[in-house]
């Protein structure tokens, strides 16, 4: 008699810098959901590195907005990325309609409060496992935003590097020293994040991904 095929537990990842809580979060999400097995880091970094080591288990990302190492929507596109199969849910202190609408159209499931008594926020949990979509009434994905995240999305890791450099004002030379690169294959890059966001010159490109990739301007 052949021994049944382990079953796959999978994994919830609680992505919060603030440290109680995070745990108060994971520790409510294990008492409630004993079948799952919950995850916690508290950077963009580590996050890259749990999605990576993890990536196939990983069903449910609770992904803080405000994190010290990203900016802006840049986590969550680092994120989608790495975890193309897993629903992303925000969980932040921001609840203006702007960082909303945002996060709706890139493709989150679900946008919750902090201030969210915890009960509501473990519920989420399971809603959003079973495919459901948490969003504030009023909030609506702005159809050019939706377009805008196609197109950002469809750049390589190293473009995306290039590109968050370039919304911080910095020249060719500055960025091939900080990435090791020739200024001739960042000018390649430049090229390439050009024409997948189907704009005519870095200036364009800049004032399109700004809003996303800076956290002073979203919201």
């Amino acid at each position: 008699m052949s021994k049944g095929i382990a079953r796959v537990r999978w994994i919830v990842l609680i992505v919060d810098d603030h440290p109680l809580v995070g745990q108060a979060f994971e520790l409510s999400i294990r008492a409630a959901y004993p079948h799952l097995d919950v995850g916690r880091v508290t950077s963009a970094a580590e996050a890259d590195d749990y999605a990576k080591r993890y990536g196939s288990r990983i069903k449910l990302v609770m992904l803080d907005l405000m994190l010290p190492d990203a900016e802006g929507f840049s986590a969550l596109l680092r994120l989608q990325h790495l975890l193309p199969d897993a629903s992303i849910a925000i969980v932040s202190a921001r609840t203006d309609a702007h960082s909303i609408s945002m996060a709706r159209a890139f493709g989150v499931h679900a946008y919750l409060s902090k201030s969210d008594p915890v009960e509501k926020l473990v519920n989420a949990v399971g809603a959003v496992m079973r495919g459901e979509t948490l969003f504030p009434e009023e909030a609506k994905a702005d159809p050019v935003a939706v377009d805008f995240h196609r197109r950002l999305s469809s750049l390589s890791g190293a473009q995306m590097r290039v590109m968050r450099a370039l919304v911080d004002g910095k020249l060719n030379k500055q960025i091939a020293g900080e990435m090791n690169l020739t200024e001739g294959t960042v000018k390649q890059h430049v090229s390439a994040i050009l024409r997948k966001l189907e704009v005519n010159n870095r200036s364009q490109a800049i004032l399109a991904a700004a809003p996303v990739l800076r956290n002073d301007q979203v919201g």
